[in-house]
This record gives C-alpha cells, structure tokens and sequence, in this order.
C-alpha cells in the first residue's frame, strides 16, 4: 500500500511540475506577445510620425526648387537683357529681376521625428532595413546641403552684392515686390539715382551674373537630390505601414 501511495504521489508531483511548467510557457508566450504588440504599435507611431514629418518636408522642398528656380530664371533674364543691350530700355524689368537675385532659398527640414529616432535608440523599432539606412544617411545628406548654402550667401554677399549696389538704385526693386504680408513696409518712390550705363562694365556684370547663377545651380541640384530621398523614404514608410496591416 505504502509503494502504491508513494507512486501515486510521484504522478501526481509530476502532474503539477508539468502544469506549473505548461503554466510558465503561457505565460511566456502571453508576455511575447504583449511585447509584440506593443514593439508593433511602437513602431506604428513611429512611422505615422515619419510621414507625417516627410509630407511637410516634401512641400517646403518643393517650394525651395520653385525659389531657386525663379531666381535661376532672373539670372538667365539678366544676362539675355545684357547680351541684346536692351538694359536701358527696360530699366523697370531689370530692377525687378535684380531684386529676385536676393530671393534664394535654404532647405529647412523637419527633422523632429528622425532625430528622435537616431537619438533616443529607437532606430532598431523599425524593422524595414531599407527605411533604416535611408534615415541614418539623412542628417548627413542635409549637411552635405547646406554647405552649398553657405557658399552661395558668401558669394552674394561679398562678390555680387557689393557690385550691384555699386552700380545700380537697388531700392527700386521695393516697387515690384509683392509681399504677402501686408504689413511689411515697403518704399513707394523710386530712388532719384540712375545707373550710368555707358560707364558700366558689362563684361564684369555678365560675370557676376553668372557666378550667382552657377551657386544656385548647385543649390537647385541639391533640392532636387534631396526630393528624390524624401520620396524615396515616403515610399518606404508607406511600404512599412502595409506590411502591418
């Protein structure tokens, strides 16, 4: 009787080591799973707030390569007016396209979210390798950027400006703007200087015409460099949120 009892006692211990085990197991794979999802939703917000930050981004790029654009446009403008000798007789026009020379812009990215995830550890949340690299190589391409940024205020500010106003009323191009905001003070008188046009270098104006052009032609190629990356990581991000689902 005593083996018997004492066989039934070792069953039923290696019952409740089994049940205790089985016990562990589910609550393992329970715990896995809440880590999951919550690595899952982690990762979800992390790229809804991606494309949201390169949506915005995509729209300010846009509107940099339409400024560049036109301020390529003036220079081209500038120099057919030059080389047709028609300066003199479209003065208006020229101080118009003479103040769109000062309207270049600098690509300011957002970079709230991305910063947040290369900072803070968090890149490892996203499981899309592609996503991860084009994030990491982002920062770096934006500095890449602005030192053709640099270059090209440099440029106006220490070659062509110093020309221009050597040469030119320059206050006249208040006439033409047309700011959005209204409340920005504006000249409504021309100025009582002219320029001297038969005493003007045209060589060294075409010149540095053309020195500001080739600046915001590398800015222009940048925008465009970094438009294609911005749609490239949309595209990314979009892919990421469908395999998701």
């Amino acid at each position: 009787m005593e083996k018997n009892k004492t066989g039934k006692y070792f069953k039923y211990a290696i019952g409740e080591i089994i049940l205790v085990v089985i016990g562990i197991l589910i609550a393992l794979q329970i715990n896995n799973l809440n880590e999951q999802r919550k690595d899952s939703q982690a990762e979800r917000n992390l790229l809804i707030g991606l494309q949201n930050e390169f949506k915005i981004n995509l729209e300010e790029i846009d509107f940099s390569i339409e400024l560049n654009q036109k301020n390529i446009d003036a220079c081209f403008r500038i120099t057919e007016m030059i080389r047709d000798n028609l300066l003199e007789k479209q003065i208006v026009k020229l101080d118009s396209l003479l103040g769109r020379l000062g309207v270049l812009s600098s690509f300011d990215a957002r970079r709230a979210v991305t910063d947040e995830i290369i900072n803070s550890g968090k890149l490892d949340i996203l499981k899309n390798d592609a996503l991860r690299v084009l994030i990491t190589r982002w920062p770096a391409q934006l500095a890449e950027a602005r030192e053709d940024i640099g270059f090209t205020v440099n440029n106006y500010n220490n070659n062509l400006m110093p020309f221009l106003i050597d040469n030119f009323p320059l206050a006249n191009a208040e006439i033409t703007k047309k700011w959005q905001n209204n409340k920005i003070r504006m000249y409504s008188n021309t100025s009582s200087f002219s320029t001297n046009f038969s005493d003007l270098n045209m060589m060294k104006f075409e010149s540095v015409i053309w020195h500001h052009k080739h600046n915001i032609d590398f800015l222009l190629g940048n925008d465009y460099e970094l438009k294609e990356t911005i749609n490239t990581i949309i595209s990314a991000i979009k892919k990421a949120l469908t395999d998701k689902n």
